[in-house]
C-alpha cells in the first residue's frame, strides 16, 4: 500500500476521469484534465499516483511544478518540463528536436559568453510562434515513440509564457498520443487565470475539483495514521478543526501522535486548540504579507470569534468601516477569511494562530472592549467569557456583567461555567455588600454544579447575610449541600431554620422549606426525626398531600388509597416551588404513582416537572426529574432510552462531586441497565467512578445503589456480597420506615437466590413468603406478581405453577415489563418440569420475543436455554442470539446506508449514545464485528414484530 493513500480517500470520482484520459491518449486522442482544490486537498497526491500509473501503462511521463518565486521568469515551467529531453538521438530514437521541433531548441540552449540560458522570446516577439509551434512538435515527435503525459502541479503559479504553450498546445492535440495533467487552487481576477482558463475550454479537457474529506474518511485516515480505532466525537473535533482538508489533517494527526494524545471522547476537546507548526508557518506568512490594517483586523476577529459582526470588529479593532472592510476583503483573498458575516476564518486552527501571534497586552485590550461590547448588545454571556480572559481591574459593571451571565448560564442548565464567572466577579467586586451577595450566588451556582466548595461558601454566605429572605434562600441551599455530603442531622436543622412558626402555611416560601425539610428528615432518620421536622401538614396543600402519599406507601396502606393521594397532589398542576429544591413535592408525588403501577401517570408527571424546571433553569429540580423518570423507563423495559437520560444527568458526575439525589438515581438505574443488557463488568466500572464501591451511607437515598449493586453482585455469582447489600438495604427499610413492597420487588428475585446459596432455601422460601403476604397487604399488581413469582419458583409443582400462572395473569393488564418478561420464562419453565412442553414452549418463545425487544441478554439467554430442554426448533436468529428489537432495527438499517452515529442521532431524534448502544446490541445479535457487515447480515435477520400487550 502506497504511504500517500489515505490522502486520496474520497478521491474516487478524479481518478476516474485521469484514468479514463490515460486510456483515451493511449488510443491516439489526446486532451488536458484540470484538478483544482484549496492548498491542501491533495493534489499532489493524486498527480503523484497519475505519474506512476501512466508509467505502470507505459506512458512517458514529463513532470514540472509552478512556483510563487519563479512565477515572474518566462518559460520556467516548460523547461522544467523538457530540460531532461536529450538533444540527441541515441538508441534508434529518433530526435525529439527534428524536424519543426528544431523552433524550440532555442529555449534550452546554454549561452556560454552570457553564463545561462540563451534569451527567449517575450510576449508579442516575432519568433513567439515559431518558438510555440516548435513546442508543439517537439511533444508530438516525442509521442511518436512512447505516449507522452505533461504534468504541471500548481499551475496556478505558473509563468505566462508557459501557460501560452500549453493553450497553444492542448488546441492540436486532438489526434496525438499528448495529455496535459495540470493541478492548481482557484484564483481569480488575473490575467494568468484567465490563460488558464482558456486552456481547460478546449473541447478535449476534463475538470474535477477536490473537495473536503468527510467525517467518515477523517476517521478512516486517523485509524491508520494512529493505529487504532478512533472515536467517532474525536474524529468529528479533527474534522471541524481541520475543515477536511487532508494536508492539514495529517499534520494535525502527526501532532496528535507526537504528544501521544488517545483518539478518544474526552481527548476531543483537545484537537481544537492544536497548532502544527507547518500548518502555523504557512498561516504567518500569509498574515505577515497583508497591510497593518488587514492584520489589525484579523487580529480583532479572532478575538471576538463567533461575535465578529462589523458593528463589534470595527470598535475592536480600531478601524472605521470602509478600511475595516478593504481590509476584509484583503483576507478573503489571501484565503484566511470566508466569505460574508460573521467575519469567520476558513478553518478553526487560522483563529488559533492569529490569537496567539496577538501581544498580551494588546489581546487583554481587546477582550476588555469586546466585553463592553457585548454586554451593550445584551449577550451577557459571551460578555462573560471575553471578560475572563483579562487581567482584574475592580470595575463595578464588570460584576454587574458576571452576576447576570451567571444566572443566565444557571438559566441554561450550565452552573459550571456560572461558577467560573462568579469566581472571577469575586476578584473584581469593589465592596463587602456586593461580595455578600456573590458569596451566597457563587454557593447556590456551586451546588448546583455538584462541586463540594459549596457547602463552606454558603456557610460563609450565611455568616454574612443579614436580610432574612437571603437567610432563607441560603439555607435551603446548604440544607441541599450538606445532605449531598452525607450530613443529615444538620441538613434537616438548616432546612428547618428557614420558616417560624406563625408563619403562612401557604406562604411559598413557607411550603418549599416544609417540604424540603420534611423530605430530608424521610430520608435521613426515619420515623423519629419526622416527628421533629415540620409543623403539622394541611391536606388542603399540594406538596403535603404528595408527603401524605408517601408516608402512606412506607406504612403499607393499600395501593389504591396511595395512588388517590399521589394523584391528588398533582390533580391541579405540577407548580415547582420558586427556589430550585431537588426533592420537588410533586417528582415525590411521581415516583409514588409509579410505585402503585401507574406508570403513564407518574412519567407524565415527570416529563412535565422536567419541562418546567429546564424553562426555569431549575438543575437540581430537572436532575432529580430526569433520574426518576430514568427509573419509570426501566421498569416499562425502555433500557436503551433509560441508560441514556442516565447519563445525561451523570454527564459532569465523578466520585469528587457532591452526592446530590438525581445523581444517585442515575448511577443506580444506569448500573441495573448494564445488567440487564449483560454488560456487567461496565457497571462494575461505573460504581468504581462514582465513587459507590464501597461503604455507604445509611440513607435513603442510598437504598436504589444498594439493590443495584446488590443485584450486580449476584449476577457475577459473588453471592456473600450480593446478600449482604441486599439484605442490609431490607434492614435499613424496616427500620427507618423506607420499606414499601413495591420496591422490595425490584431486588427480591436476587436477593432469594443470593439466600438459596448463602444460608439455603429455608431462609429464601421464609422471605419470599414475607413479601407475598405484604405485597398481598399492598395490592398492586407488579410487586405481588414479582413475590409470587419468585415463591412459586421456590415452592416448585403444582402449587408453585399456580403462584407462576397468577403472577403472569397480574401482569398482563400492566405496560410490557422487564418483570413480564421473566414471569414469561419462569411459568415456561415451570410449565416444561410439568411435562407441558407444548405450552412451555409458548410461554418461553414469547418471554424471548419481549426479553429481545427490551434488549436484556439475560432473559433471552435463559429462554433460549429452556427452550432448548423443551425441545425446540430453535431458528438461526434464536439460536444465535435475540431478534433485532425495532429501535435495533431503524438504527442498524441507518448505519447500512452510511450514516454516522451523529447523523443516524439526528434522523432519529435520539442521542448518539442510544445510537452507540444499539449498534453495540445489533453487533452481538447479529454475530459482526463492523459497520461494513451489516448490510449482507441485516439481509438474513428478520425485525421483530412488536407483541401487544
Amino acid at each position: 500500500m502506497r504511504q500517500d493513500l489515505p490522502r486520496l480517500l474520497e478521491r474516487e470520482r478524479e481518478t476516474e476521469v485521469a484514468t479514463s484520459a490515460l486510456l483515451r491518449t493511449r488510443a491516439g486522442e489526446g486532451g488536458v484534465v484540470l484538478f483544482e482544490g484549496e492548498r491542501g486537498s491533495g493534489k499532489t497526491s493524486l498527480l503523484r499516483l497519475l505519474r506512476d500509473d501512466a508509467q505502470t501503462m507505459g506512458f512517458q511521463v514529463l513532470h514540472a511544478r509552478g512556483g510563487e518565486l519563479e512565477q515572474g521568469f518566462s518559460w520556467a515551467i516548460v523547461r522544467q518540463l523538457f530540460e531532461r529531453t536529450p538533444a540527441e538521438p541515441s538508441g534508434g530514437v529518433p530526435d525529439p528536436f527534428g524536424g519543426p521541433a528544431a523552433l524550440a531548441r532555442s529555449l534550452f540552449d546554454y549561452d556560454q559568453e552570457a553564463g545561462g540560458l540563451a534569451p527567449a522570446p517575450e510576449e508579442e516577439a516575432p519568433e513567439l510562434h515559431a518558438v510555440l509551434h516548435g513546442l508543439y512538435w517537439l511533444c508530438r515527435n516525442l509521442s511518436r515513440h512512447q505516449p507522452l503525459v505533461l504534468v504541471v502541479d500548481d499551475v496556478h503559479w505558473a509563468d505566462r509564457m508557459a501557460l501560452r504553450f500549453l493553450s497553444y498546445l492542448v488546441n492540436r492535440i486532438d489526434t496525438d498520443a499528448v495529455l496535459v495533467l495540470l493541478a492548481g487552487e482557484p484564483t481569480t481576477g488575473s490575467a494568468a487565470q484567465d490563460l488558464l482558463m482558456s486552456v481547460v475550454a478546449a473541447p478535449s479537457a476534463g475538470f474535477a475539483t477536490l473537495g473536503p474529506l468527510s467525517v467518515g474518511a477523517v476517521r478512516e485516515t486517523a485509524a491508520r495514521i494512529l493505529g487504532g480505532e478512533v472515536d467517532e466525537s474525536f474524529a468529528e473535533a479533527c474534522h471541524s478543526a481541520t475543515a477536511g482538508n487532508p494536508r492539514h489533517l495529517h499534520e494535525l494527526l502527526a501532532d496528535v501522535a507526537d504528544r501521544g494524545i488517545e483518539p478518544v471522547a474526552a481527548a476531543a476537546t483537545q484537537v481544537g486548540a492544536l497548532a502544527p507548526s507547518r500548518v502555523a508557518w504557512e498561516i504567518r506568512r500569509r498574515v505577515r504579507r497583508l497591510p497593518d490594517a488587514a492584520t489589525v483586523l484579523a487580529g480583532a476577529i479572532a478575538v471576538l470569534d463567533t461575535a465578529a459582526e462589523p458593528r463589534h470588529v470595527c470598535p475592536v479593532s480600531g478601524l472605521d468601516e470602509a478600511v475595516a472592510a478593504a481590509a476584509a476583503g484583503l483576507l478573503r483573498d489571501a484565503k484566511l477569511l470566508l466569505p460574508g458575516v460573521p467575519y469567520t476564518f476558513q478553518r478553526p486552527i487560522v483563529r488559533q494562530v492569529i490569537y496567539d501571534a496577538l501581544p498580551a497586552q494588546e489581546r487583554n485590550t481587546a477582550h476588555r472592549r469586546s466585553a463592553r461590547l457585548l454586554w451593550s448588545a445584551g449577550a451577557p454571556r459571551s460578555a462573560a467569557d471575553h471578560l475572563c480572559k483579562t487581567d482584574p481591574d475592580a470595575d463595578a459593571w464588570a460584576v454587574d456583567l458576571l452576576r447576570a451571565a451567571a444566572e443566565e448560564a444557571v438559566r441554561n442548565g450550565d452552573p459550571r461555567a456560572a461558577t467560573r464567572y462568579l469566581i472571577r466577579a469575586m476578584a473584581e467586586a469593589p465592596g463587602e455588600a456586593v461580595s455578600d451577595q456573590i458569596m451566597a450566588q457563587l454557593g447556590a451556582a456551586e451546588l448546583r454544579a455538584r462541586d463540594r466548595s459549596a457547602v463552606s461558601h454558603l456557610f460563609e454566605a450565611l455568616r454574612r447575610a443579614p436580610q432574612h429572605g437571603l437567610q432563607r434562600s441560603v439555607r435551603l441551599d446548604l440544607a441541599q449541600a450538606l445532605a449531598a455530603t452525607d450530613r443529615y442531622d444538620e441538613a434537616v436543622v438548616m432546612a428547618g431554620g428557614a420558616w417560624r412558626t406563625g408563619e403562612r402555611a401557604d406562604d411559598p416560601a413557607v411550603v418549599q422549606a416544609r417540604t424540603l425539610t420534611s423530605a430530608l428528615a424521610r430520608l435521613s432518620t426515619g420515623r423519629g426525626c419526622r416527628r421533629q421536622a415540620s409543623a403539622p401538614p394541611s391536606r388542603d396543600i399540594a406538596p403535603d398531600r404528595a408527603h401524605a402519599a408517601a408516608e402512606a406507601l412506607c406504612r403499607g396502606v393499600p395501593s389504591i388509597r396511595v395512588a388517590r393521594l399521589a394523584s391528588g397532589a398533582i390533580a391541579e398542576g405540577i407548580h415547582l416551588t420558586p427556589q430550585d429544591l431537588e426533592f420537588q413535592s410533586a417528582s415525590l408525588a411521581a415516583w409514588t404513582l409509579a410505585q402503585c403501577d401507574d406508570f403513564a401517570g407518574a412519567e407524565r408527571g415527570l416529563t412535565d416537572i422536567l419541562r418546567q424546571a429546564d424553562d426555569r433553569g431549575h438543575v437540581l429540580a430537572a436532575m432529580a426529574a430526569r433520574g426518576l423518570r430514568a427509573t419509570v423507563l426501566f421498569d416499562t423495559g425502555r433500557l436503551a432510552t433509560a441508560e441514556s437520560e442516565a447519563r445525561v444527568v451523570l454527564r459532569h458526575h465523578d466520585s469528587a462531586s457532591l452526592t446530590v439525589w438525581g445523581s444517585l438515581i442515575a448511577a443506580s438505574t444506569l448500573v441495573q441497565c448494564l445488567i440487564e443488557t449483560g454488560r456487567p463488568a461496565e457497571a462494575e466500572a461505573v460504581l468504581e467512578r462514582y465513587g459507590l464501591a464501597a461503604e455507604l451511607p445509611e440513607s435513603a437515598l442510598y437504598g436504589l445503589v444498594r439493590v443495584a449493586r446488590g443485584r450486580l453482585m449476584v449476577s457475577l455469582e459473588r453471592f456473600e456480597e450480593g446478600a449482604r447489600d441486599l439484605l442490609e438495604c431490607r434492614r435499613l427499610a424496616g427500620e427507618k420506615g423506607w420499606q414499601h413492597p413495591a420496591a422490595t420487588a425490584g431486588y427480591l428475585t436476587d436477593a432469594v437466590r443470593a439466600l438459596t446459596v448463602t444460608e439455603g432455601s429455608r431462609a429464601a422460601r421464609k422471605l419470599a413468603f414475607e413479601e407475598v403476604v405484604r405485597a398481598s397487604s399492598f395490592g398492586a399488581g407488579r410487586p405481588l406478581a414479582v413475590a409470587l413469582r419468585t415463591y412459586g419458583e421456590l415452592v416448585g409443582g403444582r402449587k408453585g405453577l399456580s403462584r407462576i400462572e397468577s403472577a403472569e395473569e397480574l401482569l398482563c393488564g400492566l405496560p410490557n415489563t422487564l418483570e413480564w418478561a421473566r414471569t414469561l420464562v419462569a411459568l415456561g419453565s415451570a410449565l416444561r418440569r410439568m411435562g407441558s412442553r407444548t405450552e412451555a414452549r409458548q410461554r418461553l418463545t414469547a418471554g424471548m420475543e419481549l426479553g429481545g425487544r427490551f434488549g436484556a441478554t439475560g432473559i433471552v439467554e435463559s429462554a433460549r436455554a429452556e427452550l432448548r430442554l423443551a425441545g425446540a426448533r430453535l431458528t438461526q436468529t434464536a439460536e444465535g442470539t435475540a431478534p433485532l428489537t425495532p429501535a435495533e432495527q431503524r438504527v442498524a438499517a441507518k448505519a447500512a446506508e452510511g450514516l454516522s452515529n451523529r447523523e443516524i442521532a439526528q434522523r432519529l431524534f435520539i442521542t448518539v449514545k442510544t445510537v452507540e448502544w444499539h449498534l453495540r446490541q445489533t453487533y452481538t445479535k447479529l454475530g459482526i464485528s463492523k459497520r461494513s457487515e451489516l448490510v449482507r447480515a441485516l439481509a438474513k435477520v428478520p425485525a421483530m414484530v412488536p407483541r401487544s400487550a
